[in-house]
């Protein structure tokens, strides 16, 4: 993905949480909801920003829009900031049902996360940058 590529989704995500992970990571899921505090929790392989559970809320109001971009460098005014590492140069973001890759240069990435409700997310943008 190319810098100010964007990728833009509207979907409900089934397992309350947009999961962020390298590509080819193979260790298992190894971030517990019941002990954070969310909105954004991470661990040194996965992330995952917990949004509005479906079933949580009536039927047609689970729908979370994820906006995704890539950066130059740190961008000023989303509220969470993490570093993470990206060996392939593949980013997977998404749950259990569908995700997105997007394809990065490896090495460190700063990845920043803003969403529009703590408890219960509706909007999520995230903006990557180099390190």
């Amino acid at each position: 993905m190319s810098e100010d590529q964007r990728v833009r989704r509207v979907r409900p995500y089934y397992w309350g949480a947009i999961y962020i992970s390298d590509a080819d990571c193979e260790a298992d899921f190894d971030i517990d909801f019941h002990e954070g505090e969310g909105p954004v929790l991470s661990t040194a392989a996965h992330v995952a920003v917990l949004v509005v559970h479906p079933g949580a809320v009536d039927k047609g109001e689970a729908e979370v829009t994820l906006d995704v971009r890539v950066a130059s460098q740190r961008v000023e005014g989303l509220a969470h900031e993490l570093p993470f590492e990206v060996p392939s140069g593949r980013l997977d973001i998404g749950d259990a049902d569908d995700s997105d890759e997007v394809a990065l240069h490896p090495g460190r990435w700063l990845l920043q996360i803003d969403v529009d409700d703590a408890a219960e997310a509706q909007q999520v943008k995230m903006v990557m940058s180099p390190l």
